[in-house]
């Protein structure tokens, strides 16, 4: 279709739509616009163009409504679980995901791209553009599938790329602060997640009550006429996580509901897969399918890639390569290291460039603080200087048990060199990513594979 809202890409034959969010209002682009079949606005307009301008009431329904009738309306016949959290959507987007192909028929949609039976398209944000959105869910309605589950970034909530989509579910996995480079405030960042409670269709809302978050997000719900099933240690939550064992090759734990206990062993690592695997057992289980059921075949799901992925080397030193990139998320993966490790914990860390400079210090404390050595690298610098972000990593550090090697690969390899029998290696930050930003560029790398060069 030739219907575009950014100016930058208007040609001849096309239809410019001034759609606006929190951030950005398209309108004041239109002087920039030369040539176009039409400009569709949703405000009065006082400059003269020899191109047609039309009114509407709101231009981001008008684009949903035009990109809808065009795919056939291809959001009806789809069952949508959308899945937001600072941390946990990916892991919990994931399993629910590979359950319900189990089950019945399903595909997902978020950072690992969209996957639908063997395709896998990578895509631009974890949350896409509606348009975008409705191409895909079109693709899903010829190859009858049912189920979609996607994951619900704030910037997507913010940026209203998710108006006009009706969820049957909605998770909320945690709420702890991240993207505060354009949320500006953790109160915007909060109120950005919880727009997700309405997009809800059936007013079922799953969320973590032992999250710091959780009283607010229950006094939003509730405002809303939103039921709210919670889970957690807490003895309060509606599926009480009772007992739970961490091994670095499975994890058992076990689960209370309505007086009933179910005892579940998963191959996914650590704690906080706990909560991503009851927040996916509670929503499966939500539309009605049977506890037991989905319990045993949590055991055939398979590694999540990027997520506590596990490997050995030749000398027999363990490597767990994880996306954490957030506070939370670093403090999770390492803990989960201090609790099943058998030697040292040497990580490779590093922190984005052109954003959230204010976690880079609290990550490098943790990092040294919960690792026996750690070796500072890029992720990500866009137009920063590797060694000025390692220098905000270090700003709080106390100890004297990290270096610093600028290249990744060269990072990964002399972590692996140092590394003895039964040491533990974390590779943190970039999970499956298969580019590294630098300036304007996303030049081809890979921890994976870098990884794989080096143990072989």
């Amino acid at each position: 279709m030739n219907i575009k809202n950014n100016s930058k890409y208007v040609k001849k034959n096309d239809i410019f739509i001034c759609t606006h969010d929190s951030l950005e209002d398209r309108h004041k682009y239109i002087k920039d616009i030369k040539q176009a079949s039409a400009i569709i606005v949703d405000k009065d307009i006082n400059i003269k163009k020899n191109i047609p301008i039309i009114k509407v009431n709101n231009t981001n329904d008008t684009m949903f409504q035009i990109y809808n009738e065009y795919y056939q309306k291809p959001l009806e016949s789809l069952n949508i679980i959308g899945i937001t959290g600072t941390d946990g959507k990916t892991t919990t987007a994931y399993i629910i995901n590979e359950i319900m192909n189990l089950i019945d028929t399903s595909a997902y949609l978020g950072t690992l791209g969209f996957i639908y039976k063997n395709n896998k398209i990578d895509t631009p944000n974890t949350t896409v553009e509606i348009s975008k959105l409705l191409e895909y869910a079109y693709a899903l309605k010829k190859e009858n599938i049912k189920n979609l589950v996607m994951e619900i970034s704030s910037e997507g909530l913010l940026h209203n790329r998710c108006n006009n989509i009706n969820l049957k579910r909605a998770i909320i996995t945690n709420i702890t602060g991240d993207h505060l480079n354009v949320h500006k405030t953790f109160e915007n960042y909060l109120n950005s997640k919880l727009k997700i409670i309405d997009l809800l269709q059936e007013k079922v809302l799953i969320t973590n009550i032992d999250d710091i978050s959780y009283e607010y997000i229950k006094n939003k719900s509730k405002q809303k006429r939103i039921k709210v099933i919670t889970y957690g240690l807490h003895k309060k939550a509606d599926y009480q996580i009772r007992y739970y064992r961490l091994t670095n090759q499975k994890t058992h734990f076990t689960l209370k509901h309505k007086n009933k206990e179910y005892s579940i062993e998963s191959p996914l690592l650590g704690k906080f897969n706990i909560y991503n695997l009851t927040a996916a057992i509670i929503t499966i289980n939500s539309l009605g399918i049977d506890t037991e059921k989905i319990i045993e075949l949590i055991k055939k799901i398979k590694p999540i890639p990027g997520r506590m992925n596990t490997f050995i080397t030749n000398k027999g030193s363990n490597i767990i390569l994880d996306y954490a990139h957030t506070i939370n998320a670093t403090k999770s993966v390492l803990e989960f290291a201090n609790q099943t490790k058998k030697g040292k914990i040497i990580t490779v860390v590093g922190c984005a460039g052109g954003r959230e400079k204010e976690k880079r210090k609290e990550i490098g404390k943790l990092v040294t603080e919960l690792s026996d050595k750690v070796i500072f690298t890029m992720d990500d610098p866009r137009y920063e200087k590797v060694k000025d972000i390692v220098n905000d990593m270090l700003k709080e550090v106390n100890v004297d048990n990290y270096f610093y090697i600028k290249n990744r690969k060269s990072a990964i390899k002399e972590a692996i060199t140092l590394a003895n029998k039964n040491d533990t290696i974390l590779i943190l930050g970039k999970g499956t990513d298969n580019y590294m930003a630098i300036k304007n560029k996303y030049k081809k790398y890979n921890d994976l594979n870098t990884i794989k060069k080096y143990t072989k």
